[in-house]
């Protein structure tokens, strides 16, 4: 359990998410991710010049990504700091936010800057020399997809180990699966009703330059496409015998997400309500069998609670990040996850996931929810690549 980790009310955002190919397909995620910061910095009235340190998480390479950590710090402002890139699939928000964590803990930094971005959109195509081939053909690699279609290690593609996971457990009915998917949808409603004030709460519009005299402003999130139990009974499961549909999955999409991990008094002093006190408490990580990603969540909340010293009856908010509807009914099935708690104002199976930002948002939301009904312990938990998974418990107070 961690001690000394605290969060300054207000002290985190995320851009929109931008469904891949959409708006952000031609931005540079570190440009993009330093200048949605800056946007932040101006509004809530902080210097960059603030922090001590900086842990900066992102998955997919781009032009100068050797420079990833201390680029960024110079382009929000601040260039007498740096820190780790650090890159764990869909789990590097989480371990991003622990690696801060574990800064302020041991005194090593004082104020702590969490940022994460990533771009789906127009990823990297990697060749490398192959001397020994037929005619010197190179090796290559299509980033996104080919290993979106395969685990090197378990040999399956990571939709197909959603489908192993509910057949171990049980199974999962389509019909089963599609009900979870409005439910997901019904609850990302509640983060865009009344002019989508919940999302207000935390995120920043995106200015997008399209040409030297064009500039366009992206305030929401791009490319959700509206579900309904009509609309998805037609869908074939992707797998024969199978749950999940295209339309019971999430999507790629780009975006970044960020947050201040600082100490309790640091904390209070950045806060736009003092009042409000947001600790971060512990982290929790596991990895499942050969081709069962989906399974490595629950264990890995589990380490979390424990740490934390809590229990599911102790909860007030569980959010995920939920690549497919498996993800979620297992895990509730398990945990005895109680509906009304669960991945409430929305969750990466509905705005997508851009990978290193993903869970970043999922513990913005978490947070906001919590400070919205009055307090207490949240629980953040997702998969990742290599069947593994990670997870946070915060308390709000």
């Amino acid at each position: 359990m961690f001690d000394k980790a605290y969060v300054p009310h207000k002290g985190y955002w995320s851009s929109p998410f931008s469904r891949w190919q959409m708006s952000f397909q031609n931005q540079h995620p570190i440009k993009l991710a330093a200048s949605t910061a800056q946007k932040f910095f101006a509004l809530r009235g902080y210097n960059p010049a603030m922090f001590d340190g900086c842990a900066f998480g992102m998955t997919i390479g781009m032009p100068s990504w050797f420079y990833a950590n201390p680029w960024f710090c110079a382009l929000m402002g601040n260039d007498k700091i740096s820190g780790p890139t650090l890159s764990q699939a869909c789990a590097t928000s989480a371990t991003t936010i622990y690696n801060a964590m574990c800064g302020v803990e041991t005194g090593v930094y004082g104020n702590v800057l969490a940022a994460t971005t990533d771009r789906c959109s127009n990823g990297p195509h990697t060749i490398w020399p192959n001397p020994n081939g037929p005619g010197g053909e190179v090796l290559s690699e299509n980033w996104m997809m080919d290993n979106f279609n395969k685990d090197p290690y378990a040999g399956e593609a990571m939709l197909k180990t959603a489908e192993n996971v509910a057949a171990d457990n049980g199974g999962v009915t389509k019909e089963e699966s599609d009900a979870w998917a409005v439910k997901l949808y019904e609850k990302y409603d509640m983060a865009t009703a009344d002019d989508r004030a919940f999302q207000k709460g935390y995120m920043i519009p995106v200015d997008i330059q399209i040409s030297k005299k064009k500039t366009v402003t992206v305030e929401a999130d791009e490319g959700i496409t509206p579900t309904n139990a009509a609309s998805l009974a037609p869908l074939k499961p992707v797998y024969p015998g199978g749950c999940v549909s295209f339309g019971a999955q999430t999507h790629p999409a780009d975006g970044n997400a960020g947050l201040i991990v600082t100490t309790k008094e640091k904390a209070k002093e950045l806060s736009a309500d003092k009042s409000v006190t947001i600790q971060l408490l512990s982290y929790g990580h596991a990895r499942a069998e050969k081709a069962r990603m989906a399974a490595a969540v629950t264990p890995s909340a589990r380490m979390a609670m424990e740490k934390a010293g809590v229990t599911m009856k102790d909860l007030k908010a569980v959010k995920t990040h939920n690549p497919f509807t498996v993800n979620d009914i297992i895990m509730g099935r398990l945990m005895g996850i109680p509906e009304h708690i669960f991945n409430n104002y929305g969750s990466s199976l509905v705005f997508g996931h851009p990978q290193g930002p993903t869970g970043a948002r999922c513990v913005v939301e978490l947070i906001e929810e919590l400070v919205k009904i009055g307090g207490g312990y949240g629980l953040f938990a997702g998969c990742a690549a290599g069947d593994t998974a990670a997870a946070l418990v915060l308390k709000v107070s």
